[in-house]
């Protein structure tokens, strides 16, 4: 798999552009006119606890808490126009699942009425509301979100992401110490260290991908009668993205993240995941159309794009020898560093010879003029998880 390569010159000017704008505010904050009827402590804390607050809270994965009314830049105020700019460009909450394409498990897109309320606090002055109704602080609380797991994975040992770096990718053999072969039908990830661990893929060492796993996300179980073999002698290759957050640079933060394995009975008729990968061009122009044809009858469970870059759209479909075009993923706006396994709601039987085909659009204007053309993350590419046709 590749590594990311070197963001410091990207995040340094992104920084600038979020400090800015905090700056903006302090200096104009006395001018600015209340003309919002909504304020923080009645309207706004509690869409931004329930949207937000399992990332944009202190100590956690997120840049700043969104979690207090105007404490300096670790509270929502200095941050109202980054907020405006980034649910007009529904870029937040990072859920870019298309709502007119196939249901999807799991989500937390902001419902319309939450994000009118947002907008209309951002630009109407951000009124604090009445003080003695001081919402209590909210802290980053690590979890389990599906449980706590069958079987825990420690790192062997810590990583040390140095005080000089900002950015990095790296991997780890974990041995699963299994005696016998298991069925997994989940694996999730605790951060040692919420605030650097930026997301994380979880697979057999030389092997299937397990999980991709991002913060704020809740674990999703393979669906009924489906799971992932596990062999006796596992090894699990863990490979984490790193990224200090301005806070933190030029400290040294320690981390030693957990895997937590989630097992099920054997499946009936061995109906055991399997994947098939689609690998897009190495350089693309415009609209990019790449597709590939499944070896043998599937049931498709989950779709797993890599992003190289931010793209306006991504659609995948199949197109089944009988010239039948079923649609299996919209996305809108994705972008390569919220890189996820998308469980399909009702998965999708297909015959041997479907044409996989998956057409990426380039980015709007805005999102370009947004900083979304960050790196080239990931090669492109889309994967389709599976387990045999007709089991």
């Amino acid at each position: 798999m590749r590594r990311f390569g070197s963001r410091s010159l990207v995040f340094l000017t992104a920084l600038g552009v979020l400090l800015a704008v905090a700056a903006g505010y302090f200096k104009t904050e006395a001018h600015k006119a209340i003309t919002s009827p909504y304020t923080y402590n009645n309207d706004i804390f509690p869409i931004l606890r329930d949207n937000c607050g399992r990332c944009h809270v202190e100590g956690g994965p997120a840049p700043m808490s969104l979690m207090a009314w105007n404490d300096g830049p670790n509270s929502a105020t200095p941050w109202a126009e980054s907020i405006r700019q980034l649910i007009v460009g529904e870029q937040m909450p990072p859920w870019y699942v298309d709502s007119r394409g196939p249901a999807i498990k799991g989500g937390f897109a902001m419902v319309p009425a939450h994000s009118d309320k947002l907008l209309t606090w951002a630009i109407g002055g951000t009124p604090e509301g009445d003080p003695a109704k001081k919402p209590v602080p909210v802290a980053y609380q690590p979890r389990w979100s599906g449980g706590p797991p069958d079987l825990r994975l420690p790192m062997e040992s810590e990583h040390t992401m140095a005080e000089g770096v900002s950015d990095e990718t790296k991997e780890f053999v974990i041995s699963t110490g299994l005696s016998q072969q298991r069925w997994v039908k989940a694996v999730d990830l605790m951060p040692g260290s919420a605030e650097i661990v930026r997301n994380a893929s979880i697979s057999l060492e030389n092997g299937l991908v397990l999980a991709v796993w991002v913060p704020g996300d809740n674990l999703i179980s393979a669906p009924a009668g489906t799971a992932f073999r596990m062999p006796a002698g596992s090894k699990l290759r863990l490979q984490i993205h790193y990224r200090k957050q301005w806070q933190n640079e030029g400290k040294v933060i320690k981390d030693r993240s957990v895997i937590g394995l989630y097992f099920t009975p054997r499946p009936s008729a061995d109906r055991e995941i399997q994947s098939f990968a689609v690998d897009g061009p190495k350089e693309s122009r415009g609209a990019t159309i790449f597709a590939g044809s499944l070896p043998a009858g599937a049931r498709v469970v989950a779709i797993r794009p890599s992003l190289d870059r931010v793209y306006g759209s991504v659609a995948v479909q199949a197109i089944t020898p009988a010239g039948a075009k079923v649609p299996l993923l919209r996305l809108r706006g994705p972008r390569p560093e919220w890189r996820r396994r998308y469980w399909l709601a009702q998965p999708v039987e297909l015959p041997a010879g479907s044409r996989i085909e998956i057409t990426a659009t380039p980015p709007s204007a805005y999102i370009e003029l947004a900083g979304a053309q960050l790196m080239k993350a990931y090669p492109l590419q889309v994967a389709l998880d599976y387990v045999p046709a007709g089991r």
